[in-house]
């Protein structure tokens, strides 16, 4: 099986697939190495020697110019299953979506969700490989249906880290020892599995090494924002959330995990 793109993401799907046995190699010009994978010196290297290739790239716009270089190295028997996340793009005839709900932690213990999109054909003959990323795997119609729900769940669990990273700041500007109040919260109606993954990083301010960065949640909010005008819907809270990301970002914690949104607190919003 071919990767493309050895990242945070990139990475655990090579180590799930060789888990199942499965020989990877991969591509990545930021990576010179990674355990069990065969490191190629191209793309075009890549889809020589595999007939599957897996792109874990970081957006729609890199999918496209990817897919364009390799047009000539495309052959009938190539099946491509693209991770990213995305505007909906052109689907390429080949191509299935497989967008990933959940952190690359929760991808790593086979915890995360698959939002998947295309040719029932094609999903079918990729079901072996799909079944070693998750058992948890929602079939959602034609491409590009895969990158929508993404937006969909991502929205979700991204307005529950700020509402996270609120509290606890509320909690502290109350007087409260923020991880006193994150334990006593834990134990109530107020808990949620954003609180569970991200409230101890919030408090210990210990967001390295990053299950998912802030910049590439950034940059699925303001996808969301695009959808909702193109849908000419408002999104109130998405909107506040873009500008807490942004200003996290903005004082150096764009690379670092995602709970650094409460970073957007600790200084004047």
């Amino acid at each position: 099986i071919g990767i493309l793109g050895l990242g945070l993401v990139g990475s655990v799907v090579a180590e799930r697939l060789r888990q199942r046995g499965y020989e990877v190699v991969g591509y990545d010009p930021m990576v010179s190495k990674l355990e069990g994978v065969e490191m190629k010196a191209d793309a075009d290297a890549v889809f020589a020697s595999c007939e599957t290739v897996v792109l874990c790239l970081p957006d729609g716009d890199v999918v496209r110019a990817v897919m364009d270089e390799m047009q000539s190295a495309l052959r009938e028997e190539h099946l491509i299953i693209n991770t990213s996340t995305g505007d909906a793009e052109t689907p390429h005839a080949q191509m299935i979506e497989a967008t990933i709900g959940g952190s690359s932690a929760m991808l790593r213990d086979g915890c995360a969700l698959l939002f998947l999109g295309g040719d029932s054909a094609l999903i079918d003959r990729a079901q072996p490989i799909l079944e070693a990323l998750s058992s948890h795997r929602f079939h959602l119609g034609a491409f590009g249906a895969g990158a929508k729900f993404k937006l969909v769940h991502n929205m979700a669990i991204g307005l529950n880290r700020a509402v996270v990273a609120e509290t606890l700041h509320f909690a502290q500007a109350l007087g409260f020892d923020t991880k006193q109040a994150l334990e006593i919260l834990l134990q109530s109606p107020a808990s949620s599995m954003a609180m569970k993954a991200k409230g101890t990083k919030m408090v210990a301010r210990d967001y390295e090494p990053p299950q998912a960065r802030l910049s590439q949640h950034l940059k699925d909010v303001r996808l969301m924002l695009a959808a909702a005008q193109e849908a000419s819907m408002q999104v109130p809270l998405t909107e506040l959330h873009e500008k807490l990301l942004s200003l996290a970002e903005s004082r150096g914690f764009g690379e670092v995990d995602n709970a650094a949104v409460i970073e957007a607190y600790r200084g004047k919003v």
